[in-house]
């Protein structure tokens, strides 16, 4: 599990609440304090929708972060920056599983349900934390590692600054 403290809170902010750069992403949960708290459980309700709906399109467990990136800007934005602000977002199952199947962690990876990243903002830092949901038990912390590398890779390809903690 890797721990990405940000350099640049202002521009890491830009990027995640107003481009398409997690576009990767579904919201697993959030947690965010203002002048009041705010918490969304990213699973989808299926009973929401229509049965030609459910139907229609494919549901996945969460919410695309792409889907509700505007409702946690709106919760974000004003002149003061949040006291308290964590989100849990999951890796893409189906990239998920081709990275797995390419780092040839698939054997091990089939216990992976999620790969994971915490987005955390407290007292003035904000950091990026790997992790994994499993499916069950195993040892193997490869695809881990892995998720590691390839987290610094995304946040590499988005032109974030950081440093490992």
């Amino acid at each position: 599990m890797i721990c990405l403290r940000i350099k640049n809170i202002k521009d890491f902010m830009q990027k995640f609440l107003m481009s398409e750069a997690f576009a990767d992403f579904l919201l697993v949960e959030a947690r965010i304090d203002t002048h009041v708290s705010y918490g969304v459980d990213g699973r989808i309700r299926r009973e929401f929708y229509t049965k030609e709906e459910l139907e229609a399109h494919e549901f996945r467990e969460f919410a695309g972060w792409e889907s509700v990136r505007p409702q946690i800007v709106q919760a974000v934005k004003g002149k003061r920056t949040p006291l308290f602000m964590k989100l849990v977002l999951a890796y893409d199952p189906d990239k998920t599983k081709k990275l797995l199947e390419k780092e040839e962690q698939a054997g091990s990876g089939g216990f992976i349900k999620y790969l994971l990243c915490t987005v955390k903002y407290e007292n003035g830092m904000l950091t990026l934390t790997g992790g994994a949901a499993y499916q069950g038990f195993t040892m193997d912390k490869d695809p881990e590692k892995c998720w590691d590398q390839e987290l610094c890779r995304v946040v590499d390809a988005i032109g974030l600054e950081y440093e490992i903690v």
